[in-house]
């Protein structure tokens, strides 16, 4: 999304979701930081705090555990259809940062679980293909 990220994780067994969280905000915000700088982008001086930049919005986000599979088909359901949702993308496989074409078996950009056999028998996508 143009403003805020989707993401459903699994840590590793005995890894805390909080430090997980802490490096994956500390790597992306350095790179992104570090990037704006070397083209002299506009957008820093927004972030300006004091002698730092400011990247993430305050807060912890909105997050919950998911439980059984219901939930998570809940939730991989509402993060494909949010760029359809807000007008971005006709359908969620054509959101260019979307791993909907992932999991629906054409495209292998990131590594994620998916449901055992074919992605598309995945009840996610009843009624949309």
């Amino acid at each position: 999304m143009p403003e805020h990220v989707h993401g459903l994780l699994r840590p590793a067994d005995g890894v805390p979701v909080k430090r997980f969280l802490v490096n994956v905000k500390l790597t992306v915000a350095r790179r992104v930081i570090d990037r704006w700088k070397e083209l002299r982008a506009p957008v820093l001086e927004k972030l300006r705090h004091t002698t730092t930049y400011r990247f993430w919005q305050p807060g912890g986000g909105f997050d919950r555990n998911v439980r059984d599979e219901a939930a998570f088909t809940k939730e991989i359901r509402y993060t494909h259809h949010n760029p359809v949702k807000r007008k971005l993308a006709g359908r969620p496989e054509l959101w260019a940062w979307s791993s909907a074409r992932s999991w629906m078996g054409s495209e292998t950009r990131w590594p994620h679980d998916v449901p055992p056999g074919d992605p598309r028998a995945w009840k996610e996508w009843e009624g949309f293909l």
